[in-house]
């Protein structure tokens, strides 16, 4: 009977062997990391946002509400007081996300602004006096960068249509010391790499920080990722479709 036993494989079998095994690990495609991701449905109407935390301790308490758009959907009110109490420099809170150690990242959001005032997010937030700002202005069309360190610098202008109570979505990239804002309507599938910026600035005082809102303004369904390929759920919740390049809340 003929032996069954095969023969042992050749030292340049098994290299080539090593070199296959590393070049499919090298193909594969890395997994996706989504840093945060909250849409408030967890929490309950008139509390504070349970995954958001004070970073600048003033005068304002953010808390879950009702949509005034949809009643049945929860999203965060940032502030309240009135616009012009809720801003940080006249001793308004600061609420933020997310670790210090956050430079370079891809965030979406739902905004929606209340009145016709000064309102937006903050980004690489260190503390009270050290982080960055995109803020709409009054007038609805000025949308600029700026830095807070002792005072207010601006870092750069901007320019797009926004009209209070109309809920957008905004998409923050920060690559470096470069940052790019873009603002459209959350109506609009446009995905967002073919809108055009509404900021576009750079400033390499601040490396790392926080994000979080500045003064009063609501927010929905944000997502932080390294890349906006990141910015999905692993799985679906009941209510709430997994977001990725803008695409929204089922219901809407």
């Amino acid at each position: 009977m003929p032996s069954t036993h095969l023969p042992p494989l050749k030292p340049a079998t098994y290299a080539i062997i090593a070199v296959l095994t590393l070049s499919i690990s090298i193909a594969l495609p890395a997994p996706a990391v989504l840093l945060f991701h909250d849409d408030f449905e967890k929490d309950k109407i008139g509390e504070e946002p349970s995954k958001w935390e004070v970073g600048h301790d003033g005068s304002t308490t953010a808390q879950v509400v009702a949509d005034p758009k949809k009643a049945s959907n929860n999203v965060l009110l940032t502030a309240d007081k009135a616009s012009n109490q809720s801003r940080h420099d006249v001793g308004g809170s600061i609420y933020v996300i997310g670790d210090d150690s956050w430079d370079d990242y891809v965030a979406e959001w739902d905004m929606m602004f209340p009145d016709d005032f000064y309102m937006g997010v903050v980004f690489r937030f260190q503390e009270g006096e050290k982080f960055y700002l995109s803020d709409r202005r009054q007038g609805g069309r000025e949308y600029h960068f700026y830095k807070r360190q002792g005072g207010w610098g601006k870092v750069k202008d901007g320019m797009v249509e926004n009209d209070p109570e109309v809920w957008y979505r905004a998409q923050l990239i920060l690559s470096g010391d470069k940052f790019t804002f873009k603002l459209k309507e959350r109506k609009d599938k446009t995905p967002f790499n073919k809108v055009d910026p509404t900021t576009e600035g750079e400033d390499g005082n601040f490396k790392t920080g926080k994000f979080g809102n500045y003064g009063l303004v609501y927010i929905d369904n944000i997502f932080v990722g390294d890349a906006v390929e990141d910015l999905v759920l692993p799985v679906e919740p009941q209510d709430k479709l997994s977001t990725t390049w803008g695409t929204i809340k089922a219901a809407y």
